[in-house]
């Protein structure tokens, strides 16, 4: 933020187009996902230092972290549009809008808002056919899971952290997915849509699956969740049906990959 304005706009208006068309900056991994998945990849000139998928995007120009991008350098990259997200990134939004770019904020709170993002990028950077027809894909896939429900719910206790034990509920990503991937949230009624929820409740109501959405180290996910006062006595620790091994970014980043993350909750619900 130290470059003058005056030199900021010399630097936009006289250097050279890129050759390649339109110059993209994505400032958050789910961004960088959904571009890359609808064949913007070349049109990518810097990402942050936590983008890492698609793998090609590691050799891509680093601008700053998820929570601090480094605006000066987002600028010296003469980018025609920046995708970024809300939340942590909005002060870095404003700034960057102060300063004449273009940034598409995605926030989605649920999939119908992720199609309409990634529909929305498509139609800013000149690819509309390709995010409708990913966003059609990604339809057909859950549409398809759902056909394979059983009618049998399972009941899911899905924990995000164990100190203080926090969990996700209603109005989250990770409540939807486990509804689309066949299971019951046993945490369907909490105030907010990721909070604290309780050891008592969670053995009341006594979950056939608990999923981690971390890994664990040094220890099995079944050893580390046994060993927790009462929790012996959970059908899904009983069971073996506990489990970390699902790669946290397809369950947390709202992009194509969500997907995946359905289909490999659905394989640990119904033991596929």
């Amino acid at each position: 933020m130290r470059l003058l304005p005056a030199l900021l706009s010399f630097l936009l208006v006289c250097s050279p187009a890129c050759a390649d068309g339109l110059r993209i900056i994505s400032i958050t991994p789910s961004t960088t996902e959904i571009a890359c998945a609808i064949g913007l990849e070349d049109n990518l000139v810097g990402v942050s230092t936590f983008c890492d998928y698609p793998p090609e995007v590691k050799e891509k120009e680093r601008v700053g972290s998820f929570s601090d991008p480094n605006i000066e350098k987002i600028m010296l990259l003469r980018p025609d549009i920046v995708l970024a997200t809300g939340l942590e990134q909005a002060q870095a939004v404003r700034n960057m809008r102060k300063l004449g770019l273009k940034v598409i904020v995605v926030d989605p709170a649920g999939f119908d808002g992720l199609f309409k993002s990634i529909e929305g990028i498509g139609s800013a950077c000149g690819k509309q056919k390709e995010a409708l027809d990913l966003v059609k894909e990604m339809k057909d896939s859950i549409g398809s899971m759902k056909k394979d429900a059983k009618s049998a719910v399972p009941g899911i206790y899905f924990e995000i952290w164990h100190d203080p034990l926090m969990t996700a509920g209603r109005g989250s990503f990770i409540n939807e997915m486990i509804t689309l991937a066949g299971g019951r949230n046993i945490a369907w009624d909490t105030p907010r849509p990721y909070s604290r929820f309780s050891a008592e409740l969670i053995i009341e109501r006594d979950p056939d699956v608990i999923i981690l959405g971390y890994m664990v180290k040094g220890d099995s996910a079944v050893g580390s969740v046994r060993k927790r006062a009462g929790w012996s006595g959970i059908k899904a620790v009983k069971e073996s049906r506990v489990y970390d091994d699902i790669d946290p970014d397809i369950l947390f980043r709202p992009g194509p990959r969500l997907i995946k993350g359905i289909e490999e909750l659905n394989k640990r619900f119904y033991g596929r």
